[in-house]
């Protein structure tokens, strides 16, 4: 008898042992080892951002650990994938909030998978930087989260000026995705467009991953005889629209926002989306300190081109890489660094925050010769 009851006492020792070393429900955490989180669409309609990001993330991370790390300890990623549902957002979130090991998360992509999780992050004093674009994710209810993009409202009132001051353009038409980011850039665009003096004279919606013919929206819009669209919404769609507005015969300029900004775009579209203009925050060819030797680290690495969304996780594995520098590699470190950072020198432009949101320019990209180029004609 004493000896099981000494073999019971062993095992829950052995359990509390267990329990101890786990990082707040998150496994095992190695001392010699640093993580950060990605939470993005790694699956599903957007995986293409998500992977991009994910191996910007990861390319950062080789950097300083080939330097011998933080402190001697090795940064490590741990990728969360939210399918660009908001239904799953908040299970990668409560993951990565209740892992005691994770000190910072970059995500989501998809705003409302952003507005779904940024509370469960909040609750637990984890910093997070997004690249959604919805401009109520940095409503000052949750000082941990620190947007690098421009919000959706900057975006949409850009274009708008684009649209009439720069192409000259007074008949609009928009055909937008039927979610909050797509209704909310349709609103934006109008509200500017006509204050300038310009008419949206069609507004027709579509579902994202479900809508497939785009004929009786096109027909609509014809009907208007717009001399420019707007899409607002995400590069499948688009390219699907821009191959059905030719066959529509509707011919006129066509402009998105950083949300089609991806070479899949012309792999989907081909010829039919030549000439689309998309706003951006990253090009190539627009150099900063640092520019050129991450897109020849990125080709060399993954033998693709960086795209505008790699570019913005690459500066925010940077950010909080330079917080655990500075402040410790604590929540509390990187939190503190983000709250003061000024002109951090990002590979898409110099990087300051101001009520969260990052300060910067929006620039003008275009489908040109099968490429995306900078477009020759610009806002500034």
């Amino acid at each position: 008898m004493k000896r099981k009851a000494f073999l019971a006492v062993l095992l829950v020792l052995s359990i509390v042992s267990l329990t101890a070393c786990s990082g707040g429900g998150g496994g095992s955490s190695n001392p010699s080892e640093l993580y950060i989180a990605a939470a993005n669409p790694m699956t599903g309609d957007s995986a293409q951002f998500g992977d991009m990001k994910a191996k910007a993330i990861q390319l950062a991370l080789d950097e300083v650990n080939e330097q011998g790390g933080i402190d001697g300890k090795q940064v490590k990623l741990i990728v969360g994938d939210d399918t660009g549902n908001p239904k799953e957002a908040p299970n990668v979130a409560q993951k990565f909030a209740g892992d005691n090991k994770v000190l910072a998360v970059i995500g989501h992509w998809n705003s409302s998978c952003t507005l779904a999780a940024r509370g469960i992050y909040e609750a637990a004093g984890i910093p997070v930087i997004t690249d959604s674009v919805n401009k109520q994710i940095t409503d000052g209810t949750t000082p941990h989260l620190y947007r690098i993009s421009l919000t959706d409202t900057t975006q949409a009132k850009n274009l708008a000026q684009y649209a009439y001051n720069v192409l000259g353009k007074k008949n609009a038409a928009i055909l937008f995705t039927a979610n909050d980011f797509g209704t909310g850039l349709k609103n934006d665009f109008t509200e500017e467009f006509e204050g300038l003096g310009g008419k949206v004279v069609a507004a027709e919606t579509y579902f994202e991953g479900q809508s497939k013919d785009f004929s009786p929206q096109l027909t609509k819009i014809k009907g208007e005889s717009p001399d420019i669209m707007f899409i607002a919404g995400y590069y499948v769609e688009t390219a699907l629209i821009a191959q059905q507005a030719g066959s529509a015969g509707l011919n006129v300029p066509m402009i998105g926002t950083e949300g089609i900004s991806s070479d899949e775009l012309i792999k989907l579209g081909g010829q039919a989306v030549e000439g689309i203009r998309f706003a951006a925050f990253f090009h190539p060819d627009v150099e900063f300190p640092g520019t050129k030797e991450f897109v020849e680290s990125f080709r060399a690495k993954y033998n693709k081109e960086p795209d505008n969304y790699s570019a913005l996780a690459y500066d925010s594995a940077k950010l909080i890489i330079e917080g655990m520098k500075k402040n410790g590699a604590t929540r509390e470190g990187i939190t503190k660094f983000l709250q003061e950072v000024k002109d951090f020198p990002g590979v898409a432009g110099p990087i300051s925050f101001e009520n969260n949101d990052v300060t910067r320019n929006i620039l003008i990209l275009e489908v040109k010769g099968g490429k995306i180029v900078l477009s020759e004609d610009q806002l500034n």
